[in-house]
C-alpha cells in the first residue's frame, strides 16, 4: 500500500518478539455483555468467505446490531491484510461473523473494529429495502432522527440475516446520502447499481446509542490525502494506536456536494495519526467524505 509504515519501530519490535497487544474493550467469549461495546477482532479466524467474531458482546445474541470496519494494523501492530470487497455481517445460530458479499475467500490475518449495540432503539435499528422505499441505486430511510436533518451522521453495515433470519446478498459497496427533495437520508450502492429489495442494513444515528463514541465528518482534501489514505488528527486518535474508529461513506454531508468512491474502506495507524483508506490501494477522490465514529481506546 505504498506509503504504509504500519506503526514504526516499536510495532516492528513487538512483532519480531511475537508478543500480543491487548485488544480494545474486548470481553471474554463466555461473558455476556448487555451494554453497547466496541472491541477489536485481530487476526480473525476464517472459514470460507467469513471471519469469526468470538466475543461475549455478540455470542448468542442474534438481535445485536453490529457495525464493522476493517483495521489494517490493529493497535499499531501489522496484520497488514487488504480486503478490497464489500462486507457485511451474518449470524450462524451462535456467533456473528463478518463476510465478503462477493462470497470469495476471506483473507487470513484480517482484523476488524466491531461495535455491538445490544438492542434496537430510535437511534440504532435495522433498515430493510422494500418496494415502497427503494428506487434506482438507493433505499430511503424513514426515521424522526434523520428526516429533515441533513447534518445527521450515520453509520451503516450490511446485515445478511437480522435476528438470525433471512438471507440476502448485496455485492456492492454502500454509502449514505441525503435526498434534498424527499428530505430523507438514504443508503445507496456506490457503483450506482440498482438497489435490490429484501436487503437489510444496521443503522446507527449519531452517538446516543454508541456508549461514548465521538462523531465527526472527514472530507478529503489535497492536504490530508496521501496515496490511498485520508489522514485525520484529533485528541482521540493522534499518537494513539489503540483508537477504535468506524467509517461510513457519506456522499453529501449536510446535504451538500456529492462524490462517489466505489471502494471498501478500512482504517490504519501510521505511527503518528489515523487514516481512512481505499482497500484496493487507489486514491480517494477529492471531496469524498466519511462519517467517523471514534473511540480513544
Amino acid at each position: 500500500m505504498g506509503n504504509k509504515k504500519f506503526g514504526g519501530v516499536l510495532a516492528g519490535a513487538v512483532l519480531a518478539l511475537g508478543l500480543g497487544v491487548p485488544l480494545a474493550a474486548a470481553a471474554p467469549a463466555d461473558a455476556t455483555v448487555t451494554v453497547t461495546s466496541h472491541f477489536v477482532v485481530a487476526d480473525a479466524a476464517t472459514d470460507g468467505d467469513s471471519a469469526l467474531i468470538n466475543n461475549g458482546a455478540t455470542n448468542g445474541q442474534p438481535n445485536d446490531l453490529l457495525f464493522v470496519t476493517p483495521n489494517y494494523n490493529a493497535n499499531g501492530v501489522c496484520g497488514c491484510t487488504y480486503l478490497a470487497a464489500p462486507i457485511g455481517v451474518w449470524y450462524d445460530g451462535s456467533q456473528w461473523l463478518v463476510f465478503r458479499e462477493d462470497r470469495n475467500t476471506m483473507p487470513s490475518g484480517e482484523s476488524f473494529n466491531v461495535l455491538a449495540v445490544p438492542k434496537s432503539s430510535t437511534s440504532a435499528f435495522v433498515w430493510r429495502s422494500t418496494a415502497s422505499n427503494t428506487a434506482f441505486d438507493y433505499t430511503l430511510i424513514n426515521s424522526p432522527l434523520t428526516n429533515g436533518k441533513p447534518n445527521a451522521e450515520l453509520q451503516v453495515t450490511q446485515n445478511w440475516n437480522p435476528g438470525g433470519k433471512g438471507a440476502a446478498y448485496n455485492d456492492h459497496n454502500v454509502g449514505v446520502w441525503y435526498d434534498q427533495s424527499a428530505k430523507k437520508w438514504g443508503i445507496f450502492n456506490e457503483d450506482r447499481a440498482p438497489m435490490a429489495t429484501g436487503l437489510a442494513f444496521n443503522v446507527l444515528v449519531g452517538t446516543a446509542a454508541s456508549n461514548g463514541g465521538k462523531a465527526e465528518v472527514l472530507t478529503t482534501t489535497t492536504s490530508d490525502r496521501d496515496g490511498d489514505t485520508v489522514f485525520f488528527n484529533n485528541s482521540e486518535t493522534t499518537g494513539n494506536p489503540n483508537n477504535v474508529t468506524f467509517v461510513t461513506q457519506d456522499w453529501n454531508p449536510g446535504g451538500k456536494g456529492g462524490t462517489y468512491n466505489n471502494e471498501q474502506m478500512g482504517v490504519w495507524y501510521d505511527g503518528i495519526q489515523e487514516g481512512v483508506f481505499n482497500e484496493d490501494g487507489t486514491s480517494p477522490p477529492i471531496h469524498s467524505a466519511y462519517n467517523l465514529l471514534i473511540y480513544s481506546s
